[in-house]
This record gives structure tokens, C-alpha cells and sequence, in this order.
């Protein structure tokens, strides 16, 4: 059985945290890192990626192996973000060689979007 633990204390949190700035202050712990702006950081990407004109193709499965590479005992939500796309980029090739099996050379977006895309962004 999993043990239960009781929430901490007003004075029990106000301690840790003054452990902790003590801990920053003489370097034994790394400083509070500083929140990302997701919002610039996509913008920034976007346009690095449009000036790069797909030269940065090459790079993509070299930069996917350093994301999620190596057998992580913990699996990070960034991580499962790069394998969902992984897994959507496989879905859709298989989807449209089934197509193309079938003598289907179109589709509608919502047929794609409905068999491939949405199971695996749901996971």
C-alpha cells in the first residue's frame, strides 16, 4: 500500500523556501531558471525555419534522436510532444500508401484529420 503523506505546514513551506534561497545564495543548487516565452519562442523558431528554406531538413531526425534518445526512465511531456509528431508524420505515410492501394490519389483534410491525426493528439 502507497504511503500518504500530510501536506506541509505554513511553516514547513516558509522554511524550505529559505533553505532553498540559502542553498542559491552560497551555489549549491542551480538559480530559479527563468520562465520560456512560448509565444516569442515559436515565433522565433518559425522564422528561422522559413529563412532556412528546408536546408533544415537534414538536421530534423538528428535533433528528434537528441529529444527522445537513449532510454529515458522518465518519459517528459516535451518528449511525448516529439513523438506524437513522429507518430502523426508515420500515421500519415501509411494512410496515404493505403490510399494509393486503394487507386485514391485525394482525400479530404477532415478524412485525414478524423482517422490519423486526432487518435494520436487524444493519447
Amino acid at each position: 500500500m502507497k504511503k500518504k503523506y500530510k501536506p506541509l505546514t505554513a511553516k514547513e513551506k516558509k522554511w524550505n523556501k529559505e533553505f532553498r534561497e540559502r542553498m542559491r545564495e552560497k551555489g549549491l543548487i542551480p538559480p530559479v531558471k527563468e520562465r520560456l516565452n512560448r509565444k516569442k519562442f515559436l515565433e522565433e523558431t518559425l522564422e528561422q525555419w522559413k529563412l532556412k528554406k528546408g536546408e533544415a531538413f537534414y538536421y530534423l531526425p538528428k535533433a528528434i534522436g537528441w529529444m527522445v534518445g537513449g532510454g529515458h526512465i522518465k518519459i517528459t511531456p516535451e518528449q511525448i510532444g516529439v513523438l506524437k509528431a513522429v507518430k502523426i508524420a508515420l500515421e500519415i505515410q501509411a494512410f496515404e500508401e493505403r490510399l494509393s492501394k486503394e487507386g485514391k490519389t485525394t482525400y479530404e483534410v477532415g478524412e485525414l484529420y478524423e482517422q490519423v491525426i486526432k487518435p494520436i493528439l487524444d493519447l
